[in-house]
């Protein structure tokens, strides 16, 4: 069975789009799981010099154009928290680069079956 050339052609600009569109992604995904993971060791920094702080030392932590003073705990506590939301926002990020990957490995392979297939 002989598929046309205008069909072939289309299907492959099709897919040739989808492998564009999923480098994009993959490239943004990247960027978007350094940038967590930096954020993940800047806060286990932070966490790690605060604890070395006596308790009964607050920081100022900024709100707005203004600075409140908390305690180190309060701090440490939403610091906490923040890595926490950060560890879940990467392990959402690692299952979408899994995802892209796939998608663009399988659009790959298809390009080449189907150029593979029009030289037959």
């Amino acid at each position: 069975m002989s598929i046309p050339p205008e069909a072939l052609q289309k299907v492959l600009q099709e897919i040739e789009m989808r492998v564009m569109q999923s480098q994009l992604e993959l490239t943004n995904v990247r960027q978007q799981i350094s940038q967590k993971q930096r954020d993940i060791r800047l806060t286990d920094l932070t966490m790690k010099e605060l604890k070395d702080i006596p308790p009964s030392v607050g920081v100022w932590e900024g709100v707005g154009k203004m600075f409140l003073n908390v305690p180190i705990a309060t701090h440490i506590a939403r610091l906490d928290k923040e890595k926490s939301e950060s560890e879940d926002q990467l392990g959402a990020l690692n299952k979408k680069l899994n995802y892209l990957e796939t998608t663009y490995k399988n659009a790959k392979r298809n390009i080449d079956d189907i150029l593979g297939h029009a030289q037959q």
